[in-house]
């Protein structure tokens, strides 16, 4: 559960603090507009990836993609 395939990729590198903003074809339904978590020159498209669930600041969590 929450898996998925890195579909398309595109790290920022000029924002305050760097991020890297991603679609992900989740394997059990439509593609996800995400952040990736971890280093953002690690994944490239194709790969696959697993949600993990970020804490925000006084909200709810926030789900992300890793490499799986």
């Amino acid at each position: 559960m929450g898996l998925g395939t890195l579909y398309s990729v595109s790290p920022m590198r000029r924002a305050p603090a760097p991020y890297t903003l991603a679609y992900v074809a989740l394997d059990k339904g439509p593609a996800m507009l995400t952040n990736i978590v971890g280093d953002p020159n690690a994944p490239a498209s194709g790969d696959r990836m697993r949600v993990r669930f970020v804490a925000t600041d006084g909200g709810p969590p926030v789900p992300m993609f890793a490499p799986a």
